[in-house]
């Protein structure tokens, strides 16, 4: 309200300054102001323009008394949300050399992958987290990969709700590898999804709910939430050696990234489930893992019906070569009825070296088996040889 009495008491001054003449002249008068009545209201219109003046500076034009925030408090909001805040990310630099089904040859050097996450925690209970992908030669476009809000405190309870653009938890895909595991290339599953999960030492699960594009029946919209999942997995370490075991169900496995690409799966009559499980056994040095993951119903084609599943068995060794810490591993994997998407077989040899810390350069060869013709492949061969850079921080 201060701006309003400002202005009436500008009225009031001119009010008088207009009135006091007429009434001189009214009396019959004309004589003219006394100096000291002029030098009064001179002094009174220049302590009211100040007044107004400060206000302005103090609180903008159409402002009227906003609280301010001192120097102090400013400088601790600042800290605050700079100490709630923590980023992490990946830069890969990888340089191939490929011979195809077809036997031609190529090679190239790439930015493979630029990742960088920020997760944000303001309050004990409610953490947000964001990760923006780039992929060279991908429309060369940054995207919001992951973007979600997890309410929680595992120091007060091992529940906790996600919703947002996640990769829901359908498979593990843990590799030793510079490639994508089959497995991975067929089951991941990027939605934007509502998650509820449990954590506890040695036990983990999550039971989630999304929207994809599959419908059932006639319907080839999608506009409910009606596809869903669960993950159940256990871990236990002891000094020598440590077990994971890792199980999940989705409802509608062509709703993964690749299986909804390739296939037109927009009404199947009924939601094709999937089913993985994956374990990780760790003995000393050395490591084996072995995944599995496929549809557990015939998905029916125009009259042909394929029952698709891909696995990974994978065996690493790690040691120390000459100061640095160096992995040397062996894969085996493998697809079913997903011929032209993905190789038949694939067998693959790496090895990493830890150069700095946080900084490895990995060696891998890849040879793939394409489907025999009369599956529909061409019965070739491919072969890769990849190099990579990558640090992560």
């Amino acid at each position: 309200m201060r701006h309003q009495r400002i202005t009436a008491l500008f009225f009031a001054v001119f009010i008088l300054l207009s009135t006091l003449p007429a009434l001189a002249n009214e009396n019959g008068s004309n004589q003219q102001l006394s100096a000291e009545m002029q030098r009064l209201i001179e002094q009174k219109v220049d302590e009211l323009l100040a007044q107004r003046l400060a206000a302005i500076q103090t609180d903008g034009p159409h402002s009227i008394a906003k609280p301010t925030v001192s120097k102090g408090e400013q400088h601790q909001m600042v800290e605050d949300v700079v100490q709630s805040l923590t980023l992490s990310g990946v830069i890969e630099v990888e340089a191939n050399h490929t011979k195809d089904f077809d036997g031609n040859s190529s090679s190239g050097l790439e930015l493979a992958t630029v990742e960088l996450a920020i997760d944000a925690k303001a309050h004990p209970w409610v953490q947000g987290h964001a990760l923006f992908l780039y992929e060279e030669g991908d429309d060369d476009d940054v995207v919001i990969d992951e973007a979600f809000i997890t309410i929680g405190n595992s120091e007060e309870t091992p529940f906790y709700l996600s919703a947002g653009r996640m990769y829901v938890p359908f498979g593990n895909f843990a590799t030793f590898m510079i490639s994508d595991p089959l497995t991975l290339e067929m089951a991941e599953t990027q939605e934007t999804a509502v998650q509820v999960g449990y954590g506890s030492e040695n036990w983990h699960s999550a039971l989630y709910a999304f929207n994809g594009d599959t419908s059932e029946g006639d319907d080839d919209d999608s506009s409910t939430i009606e596809q869903y999942g669960a993950h159940v997995g256990y871990s236990f370490e002891e000094q020598s050696w440590n077990i994971a075991v890792d199980t999940s169900y989705i409802s509608s496995l062509f709703d993964s990234d690749l299986l909804a690409e390739e296939f037109d799966t927009a009404a199947t009559g009924d939601y094709i489930p999937g089913f993985g499980v994956q374990g990780v056994l760790g003995i000393g040095n050395f490591t084996l893992i072995g995944e599995y993951i496929a549809a557990l119903e015939d998905l029916d084609i125009d009259g042909d019906k394929i029952n698709p599943y891909t696995f990974n068995l994978e065996g690493a060794i790690v040691v120390e070569l000459m100061g640095h810490e160096t992995a040397f591993a062996l894969a085996w994997q493998g697809s079913e009825d997903l011929v032209g998407i993905l190789p038949e077989q694939r067998f693959m040899a790496s090895v990493g070296i830890s150069l700095f810390e946080d900084t490895a350069l990995t060696l891998e060869y890849a040879y793939d088996q394409d489907y025999d013709e009369h599956d529909g492949g061409s019965d070739d061969n491919s072969k890769s040889l990849t190099a990579q850079l990558a640090y992560e921080f």
